[in-house]
């Protein structure tokens, strides 16, 4: 098998896993018990753009609700041993498969940006659990979410970005897949500058982008020769 081949079944792999995994936040049975389905994705961004006690509160409750800590936590687990791996070998994988060898330059700072950006989602991660698991330390958590999460978003923004360059330099048939590349730092910025208050379009933005690769990849695999 051809080593394009297996980075091109690679990133159809892990991006299906990974978004298996994303779907499966809906399905934990606390997340279900405290949030209509569609619903956790919002407040799990709320909570990790959380800066105060008062954000907090706006979450959970003046006095915490125990259903609303339980989803969060459940939520974050999965999350932390979930989701993260699975989208980081999705990314790393499709950064190698757009660059077509693991050694070029742009491969690799794509690759850096992922690991920087899977390394700040789990301290984020670890950061909010804390927050739920130790509601008395709370105060003591709350400092490492927002900046953990905007690292992690700004990371992954940058992978995209890099992506979206090398599908610029293949076929016009790779300039969408550059296109909606370019997508995800502009919700970055519009969502931390507070130019547009669309929870949703920083994470679309991903998604389509994200999406968009797991759908080459799949053509790739079909049609590359084994």
């Amino acid at each position: 098998m051809s080593t394009a081949r297996i980075w091109s079944i690679a990133t159809l792999v892990f991006g299906l896993a990974a978004l298996a995994v994303l779907l499966a936040f809906n399905l934990l049975p606390d997340v279900a018990d405290a949030y209509p389905y569609g619903t956790f994705g919002p407040a799990l961004s709320a909570f990790q753009r959380a800066a105060s006690m008062d954000d907090l509160a706006g979450i959970f409750g003046a006095s915490p609700d125990p259903r609303t800590m339980a989803a969060m936590t459940a939520g974050n687990r999965l999350d932390l041993y979930g989701f993260i791996p699975a989208y980081t070998l999705f990314l790393v994988s499709a950064a190698v498969m757009l660059a077509g060898d693991l050694r070029k330059p742009l491969a690799r700072l794509a690759i850096l940006a992922v690991i920087v950006a899977a390394i700040a989602d789990g301290l984020e991660t670890a950061a909010q659990l804390g927050v739920t698991t130790e509601w008395a330390r709370a105060e003591h958590y709350l400092p490492f979410v927002a900046p953990a999460a905007w690292t992690k978003y700004f990371a992954l923004a940058a992978h995209a970005l890099i992506c979206a360059a090398m599908c610029f330099q293949a076929p016009r048939v790779f300039w969408i897949v550059g296109v909606l590349g370019v997508l995800p730092i502009l919700g970055v910025l519009a969502a931390a500058l507070d130019l547009v208050r669309i929870p949703s379009l920083m994470t679309n933005a991903f998604g389509a982008f994200w999406i968009a690769l797991i759908v080459l990849a799949a053509m790739k695999t079909i049609r590359q020769p084994a």
